[in-house]
C-alpha cells in the first residue's frame, strides 16, 4: 500500500483540501437533474433553487418547474414548513429526502468525521481513470449503508463514492469541482444506481453556484 497513510490520516488530508465553509457563509446555487431510465430515454428534468448554512444549519428548496413552485426549507430541530403549509406526508418525506442528501453531496467529505463512523483504507485504485485513494465506511448505527470514497492522489479531492444504501447500489462521479466560498463542491456529477427492482438507471446534475 502507497505511503502507508492510515485511513484517517487519507480523510483528513482531503477535509483540508477540500475547505471548509464559514460559519459566516452560506452557498446558494442553481441545481438542475436529469433522469434517464435504463434504456436511456429522459424520464424527467428538474430545476431547483438551493441554499445552504452549516452553522446554525438552514436548509431550502424551491422547485421551479413544478405547478405551485413548491417551496420547502428547514432549520435545526424544526419541521418542514410551505407557504401553501397544505402538502402531504409523502411530498415533506421526498423534500427532507432532498435537503439531507443535497447536503451530504455539499458537505462531503466532512460528514465521515463521525465517532459512529468506521474508517478503513482499501487498496488504491483508479476511479474513472484517476489515480485514488479507497476508503471503507461503515456506520455504527441500524443503517447497513457500506461507502467506498475514492480521492484523487493529485487533487485530495473526493472523485466519487460507490454505495450501497437502502439496498440499492449506486456509483457517483464527481465530473468536475468548482470553489465557491473557498469550498470545493461538485459542479457536474453523473450517479449510476439500480434502482428496487434491479433496473439500470442514470442521472445527471448540473450544480450552478451563485455567490462565489
Amino acid at each position: 500500500m502507497s505511503c502507508q497513510k492510515s485511513a484517517d490520516s487519507v480523510l483528513e488530508d482531503t477535509i483540508i483540501s477540500t475547505g471548509v465553509l464559514s460559519e459566516k457563509d452560506s452557498l446558494h446555487f442553481e441545481k438542475k437533474t436529469k433522469l434517464f431510465r435504463s434504456d436511456g430515454t429522459l424520464e424527467r428534468a428538474q430545476i431547483e433553487k438551493h441554499g445552504f448554512h452549516s452553522k446554525p444549519f438552514w436548509y431550502q428548496i424551491k422547485r421551479l418547474n413544478t405547478p405551485l413552485q413548491e417551496t420547502f426549507g428547514i432549520k435545526e430541530k424544526s419541521v418542514f414548513t410551505s407557504p401553501q403549509n397544505n402538502y402531504s406526508e409523502e411530498q415533506i418525506k421526498a423534500f427532507k429526502t432532498a435537503v439531507y442528501t443535497s447536503r451530504f453531496v455539499l458537505y462531503q467529505p466532512h460528514v465521515f468525521k463521525d465517532e459512529k463512523a468506521n474508517i478503513s483504507r482499501l487498496k488504491d485504485s483508479l476511479f474513472f481513470n484517476q489515480k485514488c485513494y479507497q476508503l471503507q465506511i461503515v456506520f455504527d448505527d441500524n443503517s447497513n449503508d457500506v461507502w467506498k470514497l475514492f480521492i484523487n492522489k493529485k487533487s485530495g479531492l473526493v472523485q466519487g463514492y460507490d454505495l450501497i444504501h437502502n439496498g440499492r447500489k449506486s456509483l457517483i462521479h464527481n465530473e468536475k469541482m468548482t470553489q465557491s466560498k473557498g469550498l470545493w463542491v461538485p459542479s457536474v456529477r453523473t450517479s449510476y444506481m439500480f434502482d428496487q427492482d434491479k433496473a439500470f438507471v442514470r442521472a445527471k446534475y448540473w450544480y450552478d453556484y451563485t455567490d462565489k
